[in-house]
């Protein structure tokens, strides 16, 4: 069955492209003015794109400026089709826009702090030089609070509620009751995919161990934290006889203490920062803290057992190290915290081992359901608010939901299905595994936005995640006060924004 709806799914996509402006008489009447094109219907309104046919903007230049940032430089621009899978998929939505709209780009990229700094210089000089924003969305929030993006909701052609949006981030970047939304993802960033956080397990090393199958523990709804530690404590062995722990020797588990220790407080189901039900206002949520001080005495026990190899600070363990990957292919360890983006960087040799994925381990085994976390780079996409014309801000609304669209049909299938699933699955269990952490996706305004709060809960996190002594509660101590003070002024800022 799940062989059967997968390529019932493929089938549907592929007449879906071809039947959205791919054609040569269709690109031409485009040009002419003339189009009279249909999006193809795909069966779920939620999927269907409802831009008008007849939508021609005569040629204008759209320029988007876009991060250069490990893991998001290629979802944007492909110079030319090149016979790669995800180049050709990127230059090919970008065509497919471009002769739909009768558009064309202009591209710029940068670090992600330069764009923060030049849209915001942008935006107040009122010189309007760039389009669509395309960047991290750990620096992004702070200057769409600040009003240098436009309302996404409000323009003409964008719905976020299609789901060639990803739902849970929009819900994470609405605010007030007027669901005022600058900032949305979904598959026109690859870093969706990419940057999603996982388990990998060596299924050698776990029948070695006589241990059971990890695709079986998860689907039992049995893996959480304090099974992980019970399997992985009392299997560090020396195996260089040096004896220290070093990279070559035999580990029950391999992390890191920086970045990958962000996806614990989604994946326990954990929200520092929530929604007032009533008022959609943000406001600090004090009840995490009883089950945050648990949480931090389970990752210290499994941080520093014996059977732990750690890489330490973000000069070891960031996006775009491979240092706990590699040490995982060694062969040697039973399982390791990684993102997707690693095993596309190593699978040459990930392909030499037997191994299987799992999502990250639950806070406990009673916790209802698993939920995978997307580091805090992963992009966001917004329009400047610098564009003041109306019908340029139709237009622009129209070129980005058209973007997500075609993303959606060209860059998910080309990524997720191309290249994840059939390339690094190893098997059909491990494919499972797959669709059940791309659906249990979750989002966090205070780990993935943490540079808008008084206080960077994310940073702030990672120190106790990975310490050896709790301390989490006197740290926590004055959190609700200034938190909460500085969530006021984001909900007063936000109310008084037209």
């Amino acid at each position: 069955m799940k062989k059967f709806l997968c390529l019932l799914l493929a089938l549907m996509m592929v007449v879906s492209m071809a039947a959205c402006a791919d054609s040569g008489d269709d690109e031409k009447d485009t040009k002419s003015g003339n189009s009279t094109m249909q999006e193809e219907e795909t069966g779920d309104p939620r999927y269907e794109c409802e831009l008008p046919g007849n939508l021609n903007y005569g040629g204008d230049t759209v320029t988007i400026l876009y991060s250069i940032h490990t893991g998001r430089a290629d979802e944007v621009y492909a110079e030319q089709l090149t016979q790669a899978i995800i180049n050709d998929a990127v230059y090919e939505r970008n065509d497919i826009v471009k002769n739909r709209l009768n558009v064309d780009f202009a591209f710029e990229s940068d670090d992600d702090s330069e764009i923060v700094t030049k849209l915001t210089n942008d935006v107040k000089a009122g010189a309007h030089a760039f389009d669509i924003i395309i960047n991290a969305s750990h620096v992004s929030m702070t200057p769409a609070i600040n009003g240098n993006y436009l309302d996404l909701n409000k323009l003409e052609y964008i719905d976020t509620s299609k789901h060639y949006w990803t739902q849970g981030y929009n819900d994470m970047v609405t605010f007030t009751d007027e669901n005022r939304q600058f900032l949305a993802s979904g598959p026109i960033a690859l870093s969706m995919f990419r940057l999603m956080y996982l388990t990998v397990y060596n299924k050698t090393e776990f029948e070695a161990q006589q241990e059971k199958d990890l695709y079986d523990v998860v689907m039992n709804n049995e893996w959480s934290l304090d099974y992980q530690y019970k399997i992985m404590t009392g299997r560090y062995v020396d195996l260089d006889g040096d004896n220290k722990k070093s990279k070559g020797d035999s580990f029950g588990f391999v992390s890191g203490n920086c970045v990958s220790v962000d996806p614990y407080m989604v994946a326990s189901d954990l929200h520092f920062v929530i929604k007032d039900p009533d008022t959609s206002e943000l406001i600090f949520n004090a009840d995490v803290l009883d089950t945050l001080s648990d949480l931090v005495t389970k990752t210290q026990l499994i941080f520093n057992d014996q059977g732990a190899y750690i890489w330490n600070s973000s000069t070891e363990d960031d996006v775009g190290l491979n240092n706990i990957i590699e040490t995982f292919c060694l062969g040697h360890t039973m399982m390791a915290t990684i993102i997707f983006w690693n095993m596309e960087h190593n699978f040459s040799d990930l392909a030499a081992m037997t191994y299987g994925i799992a999502p990250i381990p639950k806070f406990s085994a009673e916790q209802p359901a698993y939920h995978s976390y997307v580091q805090d780079q992963v992009s966001s996409i917004g329009i400047s608010a610098g564009i003041g014309d109306e019908s340029r801000q139709s237009e622009l609304s129209a070129v980005l939901e058209a973007m997500a669209y075609h993303s959606y049909l060209k860059i998910r299938p080309a990524y997720y299905e191309n290249t994840l699933s059939s390339r690094y699955m190893q098997d059909p269990e491990s494919a499972v595994i797959l669709e059940l952490i791309f659906d249990s996706l979750d989002f966090d305004l205070a780990s993935t936005c943490s540079a808008m709060l008084s206080v960077n809960t994310r940073d702030t996190l990672r120190n106790h995640f990975g310490g050896k002594k709790n301390t989490i509660a006197s740290s926590t101590r004055s959190w609700q006060k200034s938190i909460t003070k500085g969530l006021e002024k984001t909900n007063d800022k936000l109310a008084q924004m037209e």
